[in-house]
């Protein structure tokens, strides 16, 4: 099958359509992100455009004919409960000048390509303040009658950090359940990077390299105690979330998003982006390339792989 992935960025959500797809076209605006998914899936087609200027003849010229399968992951910066204007109508947003304009652009390519399966995901919040209205109203311009809004919390199918997202599809998703490892079962094997590390030299893992931090900062990461945070960040006038926590080592991470840094459990230290990526059930050898920044957001914006995986079992039943 032939398989469109929009706004594709690292490569999470390709993890499962990737190996059998007969021709796989994946496009993104981030160079550091498709330096990632080229590394990763050396057999895709990869594109550095901007979708919203993308008409849909070039990728069906590209492609050889329309895709059999479209992903798409839109930002959701927009939605994001951590943006101080999340709170504003999904109308404003949608029809805006801003990045979530650019859903429309994933639902225009899918209305013009007609895949046999779509699945946009995005934050659940996109969903509030007449933003499910919205989609299902554009979705039914462009000829899609049966829209699901599939809600999937991913440490509830095997993935080790909090995180619920909805799928928007065409046919309804229900991945089976399994349980998800703890944190410390998740990166507890990798090697240390503290003082310990002495202890286990020439072993290097991928992405696992010490992030540096000052004197002060380091103080306040060896102050930080469990479930609780070394540094916030504002997400309202009145509200701030916490960032830097120190996690549980025998409970589920939270949900790991491109701004979030943790501590580790054990070691005083924040996690490296390898740790991210065990968190959100990335293979150690998926390898993330571009500035240590630019990984994180790579990691925090994607779609697990276990999540992935399950959703290609729906779309293969589905397809037949």
């Amino acid at each position: 099958m032939k398989v469109l992935d929009l706004f594709c960025g690292a490569g999470g959500f390709a993890s499962g359509f990737s190996a059998d797809s007969a021709y796989h076209l994946a496009i993104d605006f981030d160079e550091n992100a498709l330096a990632t998914y080229s590394a990763n899936y050396p057999q895709a087609d990869t594109w550095n455009g901007d979708i919203g200027a993308i008409h849909s003849s070039e990728i069906e010229a590209r492609m050889g004919g329309c895709p059999d399968i479209v992903l798409a992951s839109p930002p959701c910066e927009e939605f994001s409960k951590a943006n101080p204007g999340s709170r504003r109508p999904a109308t404003d947003r949608i029809y805006g000048a801003g990045s979530a304009k650019l859903v429309l652009d994933a639902i225009r390519i899918i209305g013009d390509l007609s895949p046999m399966v779509f699945i946009i995901e995005n934050v659940a919040a996109i969903l509030h303040a007449g933003g499910k209205r919205i989609l299902t109203k554009e979705l039914k311009r462009v000829g899609v009658d049966d829209v699901w809004f599939n809600l999937i919390r991913a440490h509830q199918h095997g993935n080790p950090s909090k995180r619920l997202r909805v799928f928007v599809s065409n046919i309804k998703l229900q991945p089976r359940f399994q349980s998800s490892p703890s944190v410390i079962e998740t990166i507890g094997d990798l090697p240390p990077l503290d003082t310990e590390a002495i202890l286990e030299p020439g072993r290097h893992v991928s992405n696992h390299d010490l992030i540096p931090l000052s004197e002060e900062r380091s103080k306040a990461v060896r102050r930080t105690g469990f479930g609780r945070g070394a540094r916030h960040f504002r997400t309202s006038r009145t509200k701030s979330r916490a960032n830097w926590v120190r996690l549980r080592p025998n409970q589920l991470a939270t949900s790991v998003i491109g701004l979030s840094r943790y501590i580790h459990p054990y070691q005083d230290r924040l996690l490296t982006v390898r740790e991210h990526a065990r968190l959100m059930s990335y293979p150690d050898s998926f390898v993330f390339h571009g500035p240590t920044d630019s990984q994180f957001n790579q990691v925090g914006e994607s779609v697990p792989p276990v999540i992935s995986h399950l959703l290609r079992k729906e779309a293969e039943a589905y397809i037949g």
